[in-house]
């Protein structure tokens, strides 16, 4: 018993002190918490049925909070911003917190840039073993905070079980939840925080980066420089793809460079020597197959992107070329600042950029005399272009995932919640099939003001009474 005693009352201490040194980290997790148990309660509340999409956004703003939170004793700044960054949940619960893909996704990038950052400046060897410190602190806190939500969910499963009790799901929800906004995020902090830094990462070190990533970029190297020869011999421009197979070779040629000097027996140093004269063929393969896209299509969000990773990696590899620029740690931040200015700075965000593109090649007669006309109710577009497919105005339009689906036998429907007392969008499927041009369709369209719904695929079941037709892929766009 008195082990037993001894073990809660050490657990008991490791929960005040995280409570006492992550104060508004716990009740940002609390209030999550609150929201998820209250999910139903809120929405109606605020007559919205997007709720759900706020804890999306969880981690992002838990890992600015933790950052501004190592930052607070530097400056009375950081700690105003470490006390007003807790109410960004605020905002995002009544305005609406939609999962943008693009948007969610580069603010997670941003947190993990964050989380890895360091609050001092380091050589590139000790950034390197940092990174990998907090990644395993990090896990440690995820594996333990799993293992804690299968044991949780296994005791209830076998109370529910034993005692033939018809528990609902919040039973197991609920307390999973819990584990989830509070606990794993409690865990890593305090891993993060307290772990001792370990040298236990040279021996894992050597095996992937000297016998597996840098006999592959070797190998990727050789490939691109025959690609490039074979592009000069036949005076052809390179295929605009091509642009995203560079830019995946050159950030993995950078991580390597980084890491690499966590190894002890540097197999390839000869190559990481080399790599900035390396790297300048394969990055103007990148610039000319950006332009190609570009030129050929516009600007789109996901080659916002890409031209601001190709602006990049060309800064990085340049810092590269003088040892008293090569600075990883420097590397990040620029990276991280990058990103936030064109995700989230109104004027030259992605979005925004994309918007300015397309309206202007929708002005110009060359481009719109090529565009499909969207002037019936119903257009087939036919499913072997590699290219998206312009849609006029509707180019302008973004994915909305914020309605409720309905099918009958013959018309899909979007309501805006599952009240179906508002309608969206009304699709006369069946109508669409009996035409005598399906035997050429791909993809069916649908629009009105507002909204546009791209059907990728439309079974014809007619011969089933029950069903009459299957839809998949129905994506759902909106004005923005």
């Amino acid at each position: 018993m008195s082990k037993i005693a001894g073990v809660i009352e050490k657990g008991w201490k490791a929960i005040t002190k995280s409570l006492r040194d992550f104060p508004l980290e716990t009740l940002l997790g609390v209030t999550y918490f609150a929201v998820f148990i209250l999910e139903r309660g809120v929405r109606e509340a605020l007559g919205r049925s997007d709720i759900f999409y706020l804890f999306f956004w969880f981690f992002p703003q838990y890992v600015l909070l933790f950052t501004l939170h190592k930052l607070s004793g530097k400056h009375l700044v950081f700690r105003l911003l470490y006390c007003l960054s807790w109410f960004l949940w605020i905002p995002l619960l009544l305005w609406g917190a939609e999962s943008q893909g693009w948007s969610l996704g580069i603010a997670y990038i941003i947190a993990l840039i964050l989380l890895i950052l360091g609050q001092e400046p380091l050589d590139n060897e000790s950034y390197g073993r940092h990174i990998l410190d907090t990644a395993l602190s990090v896990a440690k806190g995820f594996l333990i905070g799993f293992l804690l939500m299968g044991i949780v969910t296994a005791i209830i499963a076998s109370i529910s079980f034993l005692f033939n009790l018809n528990l609902d799901d919040n039973w197991f929800s609920h307390p999973n939840a819990f584990i989830a906004f509070n606990i794993i995020p409690l865990l890593c902090c305090a891993f993060v925080t307290n772990d001792k830094p370990r040298d236990n990462w040279r021996r894992i070190s050597q095996i992937v980066i000297d016998y597996i990533l840098s006999p592959a970029l070797v190998i990727y190297a050789v490939i691109l420089y025959v690609y490039i020869a074979r592009i000069i011999i036949r005076w052809e421009l390179p295929n605009g793809g091509v642009a995203y197979i560079v830019a995946g070779f050159m950030t993995v040629g950078l991580a390597c460079h980084l890491f690499r000097l966590l190894v002890e027996k540097r197999h390839f140093e000869w190559f990481y020597k080399a790599f900035p004269v390396v790297a300048i063929a394969p990055l103007i393969l990148l610039w000319i197959g950006i332009f190609r896209r570009v030129g050929e299509y516009g600007l789109t969000e996901p080659r916002v992107y890409l031209i601001c990773l190709a602006l990049l990696l060309t800064i990085f590899t340049a810092m590269l070329a003088r040892e008293r620029s090569r600075n990883f740690q420097l590397m990040t931040l620029i990276m991280a600042a990058a990103l936030i200015l064109i995700t989230f700075i109104p004027g030259i965000r992605a979005k925004d950029l994309e918007r300015i593109s397309q309206r202007d090649r929708i002005s110009d007669p060359d481009v719109t005399s090529t565009l499909p006309t969207l002037s019936k109710d119903i257009t087939w577009i036919i499913d072997d272009i590699d290219e998206p497919i312009e849609l006029g105005e509707y180019t302008l339009l973004v994915p909305s995932s914020n309605y409720h689906y309905y099918e009958d036998s013959e018309r899909a429907v979007f309501y805006k919640d599952d009240s179906r007392s508002e309608e969206l969008l009304s699709c006369e499927i069946r109508e669409a099939l009996d035409s005598p041009d399906n035997d050429t369709a791909r993809k069916l369209v649908y629009k009105n003001e507002n909204y546009l719904a791209v059907f990728n695929a439309i079974i014809d079941t007619k011969t089933d009474p029950s069903m009459s037709f299957t839809a998949a892929g129905v994506t759902l766009f909106r004005k923005p």
